[in-house]
């Protein structure tokens, strides 16, 4: 497995984490004392702090825990694809989306799954049970919107390779699967979801075993040139 790798744009969101992060404490700090005074200004000033304050300390938590932590997604992800066969290639903020995996039958997008607790597909609908309410009420361990992230990763990606001169007709399947990142998530029924959900233990099995036994029309080595070339171009732009 080839890998392709934006370090550049990774470094400069681990310091909008961390510096979103302090400065959410800072600005916290700043209405717990406005709040202890009796004048009203004060107040409503500690009001204002607050809700900047907050806002502040989720943008903190959205950047940290993609680019600040370690383990960080594509590292996982990586650890993962680096025994696949040298004709893949993992474009990591890479690419229009930002997990790429360019495998000789299809584009992948790996979808990281966060959320805690039992995860289960009925009646048309996702369902999260259990996992830690405050982090669901902050948005950190939520499900999202699965359909909704695939339709705009799927036109991200035609529109770009349309931009580069590879018309609809001639571009590979585009395949997404959900990605359970947390140990403490259990996946329950799935049968019917949209979009397949595996364990990222099982994840480079699965990728293996679709391109092996569904494969119908596997991309010549032309299609494959033309394809690395747009996502190096984007890598370049980008980078």
């Amino acid at each position: 497995m080839k890998l392709v790798i934006n370090e550049k744009l990774i470094k400069k969101n681990k310091t909008i984490g961390q510096v979103t992060t302090f400065a959410s404490l800072a600005v916290l700090a700043v209405g717990l004392v406005f709040a202890f005074g009796k004048d009203m200004t004060r107040i409503l000033y500690s009001y204002v702090a607050l809700i900047v304050g907050f806002v502040l300390s989720q943008v903190g938590m959205y950047f940290s825990t993609r680019f600040g932590r370690s383990p960080r997604f594509d590292e996982l992800f990586t650890g993962v694809f680096e025994k696949l066969r040298h004709d893949y290639t993992f474009y990591v903020f890479s690419s229009p989306v930002p997990y790429l995996l360019l495998g000789p039958c299809a584009i992948w997008v790996p979808i990281p799954l966060t959320a805690s607790g039992k995860i289960s597909y009925e009646n048309g609908k996702w369902k999260q049970q259990g996992g830690n309410f405050m982090m669901k009420v902050f948005g950190q361990e939520g499900i999202g919107r699965p359909v909704q992230e695939i339709n705009a990763n799927t036109a991200m990606i035609r529109k770009y390779l349309a931009e580069k001169g590879i018309p609809e007709e001639e571009q590979p399947p585009i395949k997404h699967i959900m990605v359970v990142l947390m140990k403490n998530t259990m996946i329950g029924e799935i049968s019917e979801a949209p979009i397949p959900v595996v364990n990222l233990e099982d994840l480079k099995r699965s990728i293996r075993r679709v391109d092996r036994d569904e494969c119908e029309a596997p991309l010549t080595e032309e299609q494959i040139a033309r394809l690395t070339a747009a996502l190096n171009d984007y890598s370049k732009k980008n980078s």
